[in-house]
């Protein structure tokens, strides 16, 4: 099954290309690819983050927002789950199209072989950034405070499961603070995660690679990503499957100092849980 959902991200790449054509849209630099081994559970929350960004795209030509998808916890995350996701994507996109008269298709896309998770990933984190050039803009601080806000909601579901008692309360707001802070503070969040992940008998994956020299909203934005789908497999061993992570709201003029102080709160939360007994 990667190898179809690798298959079908290639049709997207096409469908992007088509769109940023049609709109004369500068052609954006394809990132850098991860050196770490990736999860399917990574992949379809990089397809969550496409969708954000295929919202983007319809604000900017007066189209409704649509909902993102959501999907319910589970530990070991199928990649058919991840076909499904891509196929929306270029569902979405065809809907775009036609709403734009873009009448070009893509050319058929041969059976790919040989590809891994990590593959996948990278494919559509490349598809992320050219969908960026196609926006004229990628994330600022109020979609990641967004996104850290989806975390909180995650993790008082796990305190309300375990019936910790929250007794925690929000860091002072650090007014100058960095895109970098954000990211670093969500390493932090994610070595708890780990912790929480061996208690639970779930593969962890190695993110420290994910640390660039630059870091911007973007960047954090994924890193945020990384959080929300390494807590998916964490609520499914306590059997919360009925609790889908809510889609996020949207805020508007949040700076660096927002989602810090939001992603401070979470590693307060998260730091209160010691055992995963209940």
């Amino acid at each position: 099954m990667t190898l179809d959902v690798y298959t079908e991200a290639l049709r997207i790449g096409q469908e992007i290309e088509i769109i940023r054509q049609h709109f004369k849209a500068p052609k954006a630099k394809t990132p850098e690819r991860l050196n770490i081994q990736l999860n399917p559970r990574n992949s379809w929350q990089k397809t969550y983050e496409i969708f954000v960004k295929i919202n983007i795209l319809r604000g900017k030509n007066k189209l409704p927002r649509i909902e993102e998808t959501g999907l319910e916890p589970v530990k070991d995350l199928d990649p058919s789950l991840v076909y499904e996701q891509v196929r929306r994507i270029l569902v979405e996109l065809d809907i775009f199209k036609t709403r734009m008269g873009i009448a070009k298709r893509a050319e058929p896309v041969s059976q790919q072989h040989g590809k891994t998770p990590s593959d996948v990933y990278h494919l559509l984190d490349t598809i992320s950034s050219h969908l960026d050039g196609v926006n004229g803009k990628s994330f600022t601080p109020s979609f990641v405070f967004a996104q850290n806000m989806r975390i909180l909601e995650d993790l008082n579901t796990l305190l309300a499961k375990l019936n910790i008692h929250e007794r925690s309360s929000p860091p002072n707001r650090i007014p100058n603070a960095t895109p970098a802070d954000v990211f670093d503070l969500a390493l932090e969040v994610m070595v708890e995660i780990q912790r929480l992940q061996a208690m639970a008998g779930i593969e962890s994956i190695e993110f420290s690679a994910l640390r660039k020299k630059e870091i911007t909203p973007s960047e954090v934005f994924t890193m945020t990503g990384m959080i929300i789908s390494d807590l998916q497999p964490i609520k499914a061993y306590l059997n919360l499957t009925q609790q889908v992570t809510p889609p996020a709201i949207i805020y508007k003029g949040k700076q660096p100092a927002d989602a810090l102080q939001a992603l401070g709160w979470a590693l307060r939360k998260i730091k209160q849980i010691r055992s995963l007994d209940y």
